[in-house]
């Protein structure tokens, strides 16, 4: 299982994700968060940002899968796309994990 994390400027885009992977039954517990202030480097100066952020659980084996579909759909628009490992997780959490989330998703 991973967490995964989708990360936008655009709030619509976020929004667009959030219920294409829902409804496509790639996700679930997704939260969306906004005014994520984000900081930069750009030529030795500080840039801040304000972005939206997604997250949700899946399938670690479904990432490149939506990475693709994500890719397919906003081409040179990607949002920032990653990953992280959720180790440990409650057993009755998990199990809803699975019942939304065929396998052959």
């Amino acid at each position: 299982m991973i967490l995964l994390r989708i990360s936008s400027s655009e709030r619509s885009k976020i929004e667009e994700i959030a219920a294409l992977l829902l409804e496509k039954h790639l996700i679930i517990d997704v939260n969306v968060k906004q005014n994520i202030e984000r900081w930069n480097l750009v030529m030795n100066k500080i840039q801040k940002s304000s972005i939206y952020l997604l997250t949700g659980k899946t399938r670690a084996n479904l990432f490149s899968k939506i990475d693709e579909m994500l890719k397919e759909k906003y081409g040179e628009n990607m949002p920032e796309l990653y990953s992280l490992p959720i180790v440990n997780m409650d057993w009755q959490q998990a199990d809803e994990l699975q019942k939304f989330i065929p396998p052959n998703s």
